[in-house]
């Protein structure tokens, strides 16, 4: 499986659109194999299905700016999302 770790921004956790989209899969979707929140460290390790999700877009999640990770966030709910 593919492996990623995440380092996510606190304040991208308030923002309304990504409570709604975390509270829309309370369970794992398809093609997420595992995740593991350190909250300590601010980081998601998740393990997933290259060939569900693509690691360009999961790369998207690590270089891009606040509005784009909301964006990849919605795209990786509408195609897993079964």
């Amino acid at each position: 499986p593919g492996r990623i770790r995440l380092l996510f921004n606190p304040a991208l956790a308030a923002r309304p659109e990504v409570r709604k989209l975390a509270a829309a899969h309370s369970e794992l979707p398809p093609g997420v194999l595992s995740v593991r929140v350190n909250a300590l460290a601010l980081s998601v390790v998740m393990e997933y299905d290259p060939e569900r999700i693509s690691p360009d877009l999961l790369n998207d999640l690590i270089s891009a700016d606040e509005e784009r990770v909301v964006a990849v966030l919605r795209e990786l709910s509408d195609k897993l999302t079964p």
